[in-house]
């Protein structure tokens, strides 16, 4: 019998892409859901016999969740293989050793390809590398007395048997919802109850030819969808900005901070900020169905707005190299 705590996962970023690489963070999760996926169709003939002919496989891929809380240290993995770009790491301010990576969305020509990964899962009786992956999503939540959970999904090329590296998990504390900041237009919104975060790269990964054989193209990123969801208590601030916003086709500036307990030195705690220049509100209805407290639920779309930046998230901590 095996006990599902047993399980281990490693992520590894790929040199070249759907070549298996090397393990390098050793991820505690919830769950993961990675699979082979293969098209089997048959003939479609009619065998004058009982049943239908046989089947082939015409095509070959993978697909995987993970879920997993977000810490300062491996998460910043995730997130250069979601938006594809980061700065060189730069020396906080006057600190020793704290670092600011700062991460950005990939462009769209044809030299912009997203990092791809190999996920390692080790499920006790059998060891698998999914090589290949690319991530298709990225979802946030943290709510009232819990932590900040991602959720994440991807679509990979092949699996293959797997060899676990000698890794040790992330010892530091994950982000927490009551040490979160949220910010509309640089001021904070003081009476958020849950935040939802989501990015997805809508990845372009069913185009078969020729020259692929039984995989598909290298994914490619197609229109980025970038949503947040904010639940607030219904009062004169929620009013006040149903007016201004959902009344109207106004633009807001989004601003998610997550500051964690530990320091990476004395005055500088690890931190991740998100920051979304121009968005606009899809939704914002109050309802009352109860005697509860009335909240109020805010959905967001990011837009492109000129040359600015679709999105800019900063991910402070003491790893002196980019991921």
């Amino acid at each position: 019998m095996i006990s599902g705590n047993r399980l281990r996962v490693q992520v590894g970023k790929e040199t070249t892409y759907g070549v298996v690489a090397t393990g390098q963070y050793q991820i505690k999760v919830s769950s993961e859901g990675f699979k082979l996926k293969l098209n089997k169709k048959d003939e479609g003939v009619l065998t004058g016999g009982k049943t239908s002919g046989i089947v082939a496989t015409m095509s070959k891929s993978t697909e995987g969740t993970l879920a997993f809380l977000a810490r300062p240290d491996d998460i910043g993995l995730f997130l250069k293989a979601c938006l594809g770009i980061e700065d060189a790491p730069t020396l906080v301010q006057g600190s020793s050793n704290a670092y600011k990576h700062t991460f950005k969305a990939i462009g769209t020509s044809l030299t912009d390809h997203l990092p791809s990964l190999t996920v390692l899962i080790d499920r006790i009786a059998q060891v698998l590398a999914y090589n290949g992956c690319k991530v298709q999503s990225l979802a946030f939540s943290a709510a009232p007395e819990d932590f900040l959970k991602i959720d994440a999904n991807f679509v990979g090329k092949d699996e293959s048997s797997g060899t676990l590296a000698t890794l040790t998990p992330s010892l530091l504390k994950a982000f927490k919802f009551h040490k979160g900041k949220v910010k509309i237009n640089a001021v904070e919104y003081a009476d958020v109850t849950s935040i939802k975060f989501n990015y997805n790269n809508n990845l372009i990964n069913n185009l078969q030819t020729t020259g692929t054989g039984l995989y598909f193209y290298e994914p490619e990123v197609g229109t980025r969808e970038i949503t947040a969801e904010l639940e607030v208590l219904f009062n004169a601030s929620s009013i006040n900005f149903r007016n201004s916003y959902y009344l109207t086709d106004n633009d807001l500036s989004l601003e998610l901070e997550f500051t964690s307990e530990e320091n990476i030195e004395p005055g500088y705690p690890y931190k991740l900020i998100i920051t979304i220049p121009h968005m606009q509100v899809n939704e914002t209805n109050p309802t009352i169905g109860g005697g509860d407290v009335v909240k109020q639920t805010i959905a967001l779309k990011a837009i492109e707005v000129g040359s600015d930046e679709l999105i800019t998230i900063d991910l402070i901590n003491s790893k002196q190299t980019a991921y």
